[in-house]
């Protein structure tokens, strides 16, 4: 039953894991609550405010019925996971089958596919001709699911335009805001610029802005800005400037009482953030690469064909155990290459890492674990992903007066690998183990436990994640040097807001 009780609590903080992930959508309305978003919230603080109770009075009949209620929200589409619109997409038809674009035509309409319509367009001379080029986004009214198009002509001296891009990725779908609905926001453009918007949300709300620029024959993306919070509590800022090469991040606590203190009582001109830092940005990717990076991308695919599977030297597992990409959630990794993701055989009960490429359609198993394998990356010909750290734990229990002792398998740290794309050279780079898991006898249980990361400038910044105690945060290199503690969060010093 403590492993209900465990999922319990990473369902309670999932928004805060995919926030620094990539993430996810969040559903959600804007402006006054609609009823079933309040019931929503109102189930997420339940949740919290029940699971300790639970804990102490061992009631695992009422456990289960809280973990139920929570379940039977997400699969229609509520926001307590924090996946939202990507459940929705993964219950729905598969992606319509995304049309190519002519190659040239006389206006804007003649790249417009039959079935489909332009939803939005801006006028920019990116290729500086001084004629009038276009960026514009498509949709079809077949189904809500249904992607996307980003697509931009060039104007030419023959008065015909030309197909400088088409993308299916970068654009969220009508469903993608939640319960806020469509999150499209009108494309702006300026000069050789142009800059997507999309923002959603309930309670917690999230907004993203990506401005792509053109500059010697390609689209680079040269500003992103992402924002995270509970209604005007901002909890999470992160703003990347490739113009400058710098990263900027910025985090506080989402505990309840200190946001609802802000609600009531407001702010500061500027937050106050509990942890500040600069990251230095790796080369801008072209707007061909955020979108196959993008962790919607995969949602797009039609086609999950696979040629061969390849297990790795030492991983024992046949052919027909393995899980393809279209049988299991892709919240691992994407690129232009192909994806990364995590499976588990439920007779075992190994997790693999598996690997899909896209040009040769090879599925390879990369490494196998005796526990979950979480936050996949790859950087500069490095897999990193994180595994629990799970031991037996002696807990000290008080029955019918007396206190015994009793021992559990438990969660007791979080440790960074990293391995080469073929599998082999597996090393651990980082690990953080819960103090009172070295204790002799534990008096209360281990907390949730999650390591959520980033990877920029050849350096690793890493937020461990400690149930309802301040989450440390640190900073080192790749390979797991140089190790030092940057902030915590809450940051304790920091006094009131």
């Amino acid at each position: 039953m403590e492993g209900i009780r465990r999922k319990m609590r990473k369902n309670r903080i999932f928004f805060e894991i995919i926030t620094w992930m990539g993430i996810l959508a969040l559903t959600g309305c804007q402006g006054e609550e609609s009823p079933a978003a309040e019931s929503l919230v109102d189930l997420e603080v339940k949740q919290t405010d029940v699971l300790e109770e639970r804990e102490e009075s061992g009631d695992e009949e009422a456990d289960r019925e809280i973990w139920e209620e929570s379940e039977n929200a997400q699969m229609s589409g509520s926001e307590v996971d924090g996946e939202g619109s990507a459940t929705e997409a993964a219950l729905s038809d598969e992606p319509e089958t995304i049309p190519l674009l002519p190659e040239t035509g006389k206006e804007l309409a003649d790249f417009v596919p039959e079935g489909w319509e332009i939803h939005d367009s801006v006028e920019l001379d990116f290729n500086g001709d001084g004629r009038t080029d276009y960026v514009g986004v498509l949709e079809t009214a077949i189904t809500e699911t249904a992607p996307r198009i980003l697509f931009a002509i060039a104007s030419r001296e023959t008065g015909l335009y030309s197909l400088d891009f088409q993308d299916a990725n970068l654009v969220r779908t009508k469903n993608e805001g939640g319960v806020f609905g469509d999150p499209y926001i009108p494309l702006t453009a300026e000069e050789a610029s142009f800059t997507l918007r999309a923002y959603g949300g309930s309670a917690w709300k999230w907004s993203e802005e990506s401005t792509y620029t053109y500059r010697e024959g390609d689209w680079y993306l040269s500003l992103r800005e992402y924002s995270y919070g509970y209604g005007p509590y901002i909890t999470s800022y992160e703003k990347d400037d490739w113009e400058t090469g710098v990263g900027i991040r910025r985090k506080r606590s989402d505990e309840f009482d200190r946001m609802e203190s802000f609600l009531e009582d407001g702010e500061a001109e500027e937050p106050v953030y509990d942890v500040e830092y600069r990251l230095v940005l790796d080369q801008a990717p072209t707007l061909y690469q955020s979108g196959m990076r993008w962790w919607l991308a995969p949602e797009r695919v039609t086609d999950w064909t696979v040629e061969s599977v390849e297990p790795a030297d030492g991983i024992a597992i046949s052919a027909d155990r393995v899980k393809h990409p279209d049988e299991v959630y892709l919240g691992g990794f994407c690129d232009e290459d192909g994806v990364l993701y995590e499976f588990s055989d439920e007779d075992s009960g190994v997790h693999y890492l598996a690997g899909y490429r896209w040009q040769d359609r090879v599925l390879s198993v990369l490494a196998q674990e005796e526990t979950p394998i979480d936050c996949i990356k790859m950087y500069k010909g490095k897999i990193y992903y994180t595994v629990e750290i799970v031991e037996t734990v002696t807990y000290g229990v008080t029955k019918d007066g007396r206190e015994e002792l009793t021992e559990e398998e438990d969660t007791v740290g979080i440790r960074l690998n990293r391995i080469n794309p073929d599998g082999t050279g597996k090393e651990s780079i980082f690990e953080y183990r819960y103090p009172e898991a070295e204790q002799e006898v534990a008096e209360n249980p281990m907390p949730l436990l999650l390591l959520i990361y980033e990877i920029s400038g050849d350096e690793i910044v890493a937020e461990v994640y400690v149930g309802n105690e301040p989450h440390p945060v640190y900073r080192m290199k790749t390979d797991g040097s140089g190790v030092q503690q940057i902030g915590q969060i809450p940051d304790l010093r920091a006094g009131e807001i």
